[in-house]
């Protein structure tokens, strides 16, 4: 008898679409949205007002030492959504694996709307600072369960495209409150003016909780715990296929013997043992921090200071700022039809090429008001290249090179990395920009080059390859040549059915269609030690 299972009675095409549109869509709308949420705020003049302490515009010309500590006051607003976020990222080693995917998101999505509403309800800056605490951590556990949890679900064909659009959803997250703070910028002079602004996520938060309940569980978590029939419901379900099908038994006993081998305790994270836990968590962290960085975080926290250097002021600044990352939105459309087709590596080393001509040319021009155009362009041209190889293409790639037994703690540390390198990032930029001026885009114009030979000869191609098929590259390969491997090592995909049986399921002895998908069905349902 088939289990009930959730997903609003969808399956296949229809059940992936749900997900994206009313679970990762807003989830990482809400997280983008915070993101970027203080860039545009900071500087108003009904925030400042309300927070004199973090006032670093009327001061500048009375007090250098006030100015001064008005300026740290704010690189401590900003450091306490950072370290939040850091915080809950790791909170997933220790729940995560615990209670499942969709529970895990849902706690995320419940802590939001709580410090949401302390955040912008907030008279005195304690309350403020701690809502931002607040805020951040629940966005740390979204940013890790959501890629986890979708990529899991996905079918090895899309899941390029299938997780990659976190990124559309983050950058079109991160320019909605620019383009609020922008039409509130004439229209109120109150304290709503950043309140609603600040308050306005909650929207997305409670979308996607409406909704997550009714999606599936990871079926490789479901696998993990013992519940194989339930497994096999849901990547029926997401495959769109009968639950004894070839295709689904095949999944099915590949997940199983990946699970199989992949036994241990907690403490081969902290060493390179056969599953190379320790080299998978290094490549996943290093694609996580590079998001952080290549500068992104020095333009989209401090957009208002780059653009005022420019020239840029009043109701102009704000409009170029909300063109700016809207731009982001726009060039993340671009890797959903590249990254199944050219592959991961590809998108990574474009990326960073275009980035680090941007970053020189930035050093060179973002000082001098008469180039502000040439400096302007190529800040929209750098907000393309990121959008195309940093925005969305990192979460996809480190939850596709985790392995099943230990991918939300590698995840976890991921992001991590990511949440640390925009807290460094966030806290050098100010001081940066006052004190090296345009050469401080200098280094980031370096760290991004380093990039380019930190892909081309360390990450593995992971396009085309089913999770596990990417358990056993690594497996089968040290640090130096693990990027050959992939290259040469046979796809399962080429495989008939027979010789995919025999990989994953060891010696079978019967010839008839229907007598090995028995076989199978027999090794699938044998419980892990």
């Amino acid at each position: 008898m088939p289990l009930s299972l959730p997903g609003l009675g969808l399956r296949g095409l229809r059940l992936k679409v749900a997900m994206v549109v009313l679970v990762v869509m807003p989830s990482f709308m809400l997280f983008g949205y915070n993101n970027g949420s203080s860039g545009g705020i900071t500087d108003l003049e009904s925030f400042v007002k309300q927070f004199p302490s973090l006032d670093t515009v009327n001061v500048a010309g009375t007090a250098k030492s006030q100015n001064s500590i008005n300026l740290g006051m704010k690189r401590i607003v900003t450091a306490c959504y950072d370290l939040g976020a850091i915080l809950g990222a790791l909170s997933c080693i220790a729940y995560g694996d615990k209670i499942g995917r969709i529970r895990t998101i849902i706690c995320g999505l419940v802590s939001s709307i709580i410090a949401l509403l302390i955040e912008s309800s907030a008279f005195q800056l304690p309350q403020f600072i701690v809502g931002r605490l607040l805020v951040g951590a629940s966005i740390g556990v979204i940013s890790v369960s959501i890629p986890v949890w979708q990529t899991e679900c996905s079918t090895t064909k899309h899941r390029g495209k299938f997780v990659i659009m976190e990124g559309i959803f983050i950058s079109t997250g991160i320019s909605i409150p620019s383009w609020i703070t922008f039409g509130f910028f004439a229209a109120w002079k109150t304290s709503a003016q950043w309140r609603v602004t600040l308050v306005f996520p909650a929207c997305f938060a409670l979308l996607a909780l409406v909704f997550v309940s009714f999606m599936p569980e990871s079926p490789r978590w479901l696998a993990r715990k013992g519940k194989l029939e339930e497994a096999r419901e849901v990547l029926a379900a997401v495959m769109d296929k009968p639950s004894y099908s070839p295709e689904v038994n095949a999944e099915i006993t590949h997940i199983h013997s990946q699970l199989e081998a992949s036994k241990g305790s907690f403490r081969l994270f902290f060493r390179n043992s056969k599953e190379r836990y320790i080299h998978r968590t290094v490549l996943a962290t290093l694609a996580q921090s590079m998001t952080q960085w290549c500068g992104c975080s020095a333009l989209i926290f401090y957009t208002s200071i780059v653009f005022s250097n420019l020239g840029f002021t009043g109701t102009s600044r704000h409009l170029i700022s909300a063109g700016l990352v809207s731009t982001f939105t726009l060039g993340a459309l671009l890797p959903l039809f590249l990254v199944d087709r050219f592959g991961r590596r590809a998108l990574f080393l474009l990326g960073a090429s275009g980035m680090c001509i941007s970053m020189a040319v930035m050093a060179s021009t973002s000082d001098r008001k008469h180039l502000a155009a040439v400096s302007t362009t190529f800040i929209f041209l750098y907000a393309a290249s990121y959008s195309i190889g940093f925005l969305g293409l990192p979460f996809l790639y480190a939850s596709e090179i985790a392995t099943t037994k230990m991918r939300s703690p590698i995840m976890a540390v991921a992001v991590t990395g990511q949440w640390l390198g925009q807290f460094v990032v966030g806290q050098i930029t100010p001081p940066g920009t006052v004190h090296l001026k345009n050469h401080y885009w200098i280094i980031f114009a370096v760290l991004t080059a380093s990039f380019i030979p930190i892909v081309f000869f360390f990450f593995p191609e992971t396009n085309g390859r089913s999770l596990e098929e990417i358990d056993d590259i690594f497996q089968q390969s040290g640090t130096f040549n693990i990027v050959k491997n992939a290259r040469s090592l046979p796809r399962d995909s080429d495989l008939n059915l027979l010789d995919l049986e025999r990989k994953y399921a060891g010696s079978f002895h019967a010839t008839s269609k229907d007598d090995r998908v028995a076989e199978v069905e027999d090794i699938s349902s044998r419980p892990l030690n």
